[in-house]
């Protein structure tokens, strides 16, 4: 067998979980040299105890098909990828413990080194605020035609899925279990939904159960095949905050949503925004090259919008009876002026209701 063959072998053996094979296969210097050492280097190199090792030499000695156990997954729909192949995920590979065995299910091409891809990431227990915040954000990112990737957890994660999938749009799950499995139990309809057009992603063996550590080591996932990660809505304690450390870990960018201070749901993600992540208060910030090309560069402002767009130059991010009293101008026309510049793009209305001027968007000479 090839060493691909080997990989993929190995990590269907039952009781080896991943991260123990890429342990051994960093202690032995590669696949095939620990495929080939003694029962005794296992024992004494790789930290195995006689039991296991003899487990494991039972299942060498099986010679299990790898041809034979591909062609079984690809006729139920499950692509094997193995670390260092082509249609491997290049930038998994920026882990210093990438996965040896990746299984897919839906379309590969999400997994394309040419596709923006932006991690989105919080609580399950979201907020009304948060899910409006998530849905906006992931639907944005759709939109554009960049991957909005996740974990289908309860919460913001399975609602950034479905704003994506609502567009039209493409979307990527790392599940912490194997890829014929559902958890939540009840996204199993949103699972379904991204296996048609999205696409699934795990380390786990098909068969694989839940288990509490597997979702940290997805979370690292999630960071890895992403540019950025965006931390919608997060506690103190979320998994959201595993997965933003692991982004910056890996030199990835983190944008964070500010959320109330009162809000229990919204502390982590604020201590973020204090420890230095990028605030992000719309989603066409993520795209300033792209917004430029649509509009065009700068704009010039008419002169009938002129005293509304300074004032709230002035006084953003501010919602519009705010402004028209702050300013002294008339209520009637600032609706209508902040109507009209959101409709040509040059503001931005939130979903708390206030309004900024959209960044790369100063009018020329004003």
């Amino acid at each position: 067998m090839g060493d691909d063959e080997l990989a993929l072998v190995w990590s269907l053996c039952p009781g080896l979980a991943p991260s123990t094979l890429r342990r051994l296969v960093r202690a032995f210097g590669g696949i095939r040299a620990f495929h080939e050492a003694p029962v005794a280097d296992w024992v004494a190199c790789g930290g195995l105890d006689a039991a296991q090792a003899s487990r494991l030499d039972a299942w060498r000695r099986a010679e299990p098909s790898a041809y034979r156990i591909k062609s079984q997954f690809e006729h139920r729909g499950i692509w094997v990828l193995v670390h260092g192949a082509d249609d491997y995920p290049r930038r998994l590979s920026d882990l210093p413990d990438p996965p040896l065995v990746l299984f897919v299910r839906g379309r590969k091409e999400c997994l394309s080194p040419e596709r923006v891809v932006f991690g989105m990431v919080g609580t399950r227990r979201m907020t009304s605020y948060g899910m409006e915040a998530a849905r906006w954000i992931a639907g944005e990112i759709a939109r554009r035609g960049a991957v909005v990737v996740s974990g289908l957890a309860m919460g913001i994660d399975a609602t950034a899925h479905a704003a994506a999938l609502e567009v039209g749009g493409d979307t990527v799950s790392v599940l912490g279990c194997g890829i014929d499995r559902c958890y939540p139990p009840s996204n199993r309809r949103l699972y379904h939904q991204i296996a048609s057009t999205g696409t699934l992603v795990s380390e786990y063996p098909p068969g694989t159960p839940v288990r509490k550590h597997h979702f940290p080591e997805r979370n690292r996932l999630i960071a890895a095949l992403s540019q950025a990660v965006i931390v919608v809505q997060a506690g103190d304690r979320s998994g959201a905050l595993i997965t933003a450390q692991c982004a910056l870990d890996l030199g990835r960018d983190v944008y964070a949503v500010p959320g109330p201070i009162t809000s229990r749901a919204s502390r982590g993600v604020n201590r973020l925004l204090f420890d230095g992540a990028i605030p992000l208060v719309d989603p066409h910030d993520l795209f300033p090259e792209q917004t430029d090309v649509e509009n065009g560069g700068a704009q010039k402002v008419p002169a009938h919008l002129e005293p509304c767009y300074q004032a709230l130059a002035r006084h953003q991010p501010i919602r519009a009876g705010e402004l028209a009293s702050v300013a002294h101008l008339d209520l009637g026309y600032v609706f209508g002026a902040l109507l009209e510049m959101e409709l040509a793009s040059m503001v931005t209305r939130h979903p708390d209701g206030t309004y900024h001027i959209r960044p790369n968007r100063a009018p020329s000479g004003s």
